[in-house]
């Protein structure tokens, strides 16, 4: 995290003073941050990374992959996309059935 600290503050060309005023803190209390001297608190790191649009697991460099299953049922949250058009229920059983083959025929 002490490495995606500096390197976003350091891509919008702010000093450790700006991102103290930024939190409402001091200029020394965020360079422990940096330093790793310091843990930022959750509403540090909240601020930080409203600030720089990104989320906390990106600030944290949190990296999450959820495995998707695709013989199970989609969730509502996820669409599964090709050429720009969501694929239909029917063509993810096609996609699902071609695989299986496949896997059988190796």
């Amino acid at each position: 995290m002490l490495d995606q600290l500096i390197a976003l503050r350091k891509q919008k060309n702010l000093t450790i003073q700006n991102m103290a005023d930024v939190l409402g803190i001091a200029k020394s209390t965020y360079a422990s941050y940096e330093s790793g001297y310091r843990q930022p608190p959750i509403d540090a790191l909240i601020k930080i990374a409203d600030f720089f649009s990104i989320s906390l697991d990106r600030l944290v460099d949190r990296h999450f992959e959820p495995d998707i299953h695709l013989d199970q049922p989609q969730d509502a949250r996820c669409r599964f996309i090709i050429d720009d058009e969501a694929l239909t229920e029917e063509e993810r059983r096609e996609i699902i059935a071609f695989i299986k083959v496949k896997r059988s025929l190796a």
